[in-house]
Formats: C-alpha cells, sequence, structure tokens
C-alpha cells in the first residue's frame, strides 16, 4: 500500500544519506532539511535507530 511504498523510500532516502555523511545525524538531518530530533523519531519509527 502507499504506506508501507512512502516508508521504504524513506528508509532508502535516510540509509543512502546516512552512508554519504559517515553516520553523522546532523549533517544528514541538514542535507534533508530536517530537524534532528525529528530525522531520530523519524528514523526510530522506520526502524533505522
Amino acid at each position: 500500500d502507499l504506506r508501507q511504498a512512502t516508508e521504504h523510500y524513506q528508509r532508502q532516502i535516510i540509509s543512502a544519506c546516512l552512508e554519504r555523511h559517515q553516520h553523522n545525524w546532523a549533517s544528514t538531518a541538514r542535507e534533508l532539511g530536517l530537524d534532528r530530533a525529528n530525522l531520530g523519531r523519524m528514523a526510530k519509527r522506520l526502524g533505522l535507530k
């Protein structure tokens, strides 16, 4: 369904960005235009953290 597809896409984007920034959450959040705390919550919800 749409929710699963969206979560899969978000997981891919965040994972790739984390790799580019050597798992630096603050730099990743900056690149994605998110607050670091919001990225952390999103990552936890998606099972990345």
